[in-house]
């Protein structure tokens, strides 16, 4: 590197005219209204999947356990 190049720092920033932004306002239009929920329906559901992942851990480690059983027998 030579000491004749060096940095002359940013470009210069020219500010842009008055006014030249249209200003606009955003009107925005009522909510609307969310669907009616089932709350027992969802309460099913929810009931229902708690139950599927019980019964799916349950078998996990019961396979697990198998698994344990078998390798410690023939070990």
């Amino acid at each position: 590197m030579s000491d004749s190049a060096s940095y002359d720092g940013p470009p210069v920033n020219v500010p842009p005219p008055p006014g030249w932004r249209v200003e606009t306002v955003a009107l925005t239009g009522e909510p609307r209204r969310l669907p009616p929920q089932d709350h027992a329906a969802i309460d099913t559901a929810e009931q229902r999947a708690r139950l599927v992942t019980h019964w799916i851990t349950l078998v996990a480690v019961a396979l697990m356990f198998i698994v344990l059983v078998i390798g410690l027998i023939n070990g």
